[in-house]
């Protein structure tokens, strides 16, 4: 697996507007059917970009952001928190474990993040762990020749089904990215 990591000075990249046109949140919401008040967990939340818009989203729900990085961390705590009333908190986590117990969330995602990932199926066991029945996941990640780094879809099916995600239903609304739901 890849051990890419994310250059912390290129900040800005990850900050940019554009990359919320990666996705059309709207479609992803809408196939995921989820609660108004979910418990989302964003895995690789960078600077929070995403966390945000699904709040925006869906206003009576609360996000759960985590990071390897210390800076990233940082950075939300310091400009993102306050915009979203209390309702995003950003910690750090080791690669392969989240510090959350277990059925905390309706819905995890993570967003061009599997490409970066050493051992990518313990962390997605640890996903299902805090998963609650019923709980989705997201992943979204590069597809093959829109970026530097990517994984193949055939890899991220793999790593689910070892995982124990047994539903996986692609979006396919997407050019640059691969998008896959699963639940548990």
């Amino acid at each position: 697996m890849n051990t890419h990591k994310f250059d912390v000075t290129k900040l800005d990249k990850l900050n940019n507007p554009e990359r919320l046109n990666l996705i059309d949140l709207d479609v992803i919401i809408e196939k995921l059917n989820l609660p108004s008040n979910s418990i989302i967990v964003d895995i690789g939340i960078g600077t929070g970009i995403f966390s945000e818009n699904f709040l925006t989203k869906l206003p009576d729900s609360k996000c759960f952001g985590f990071d390897i990085s210390e800076n990233m961390i940082e950075w939300v705590n310091k400009n993102r928190k306050d915009a979203l009333n209390g309702r995003l908190s950003a910690a750090i986590m080791n690669e392969n474990h989240i510090p959350l117990a277990e059925n905390t969330a309706d819905f995890v995602f993570m967003i061009t993040v599997h490409h970066e990932l050493k051992e990518p199926v313990k962390l997605l066991r640890d996903i299902k762990r805090i998963l609650k029945d019923n709980g989705k996941l997201l992943i979204c990640d590069w597809k093959e020749g829109m970026h530097n780094h990517f994984v193949k879809k055939e890899s991220i099916i793999h790593d689910l089904k070892e995982a124990g995600f047994n539903t996986i239903q692609e979006v396919t609304n997407f050019d640059k990215l691969i998008c896959l739901i699963s639940n548990i």
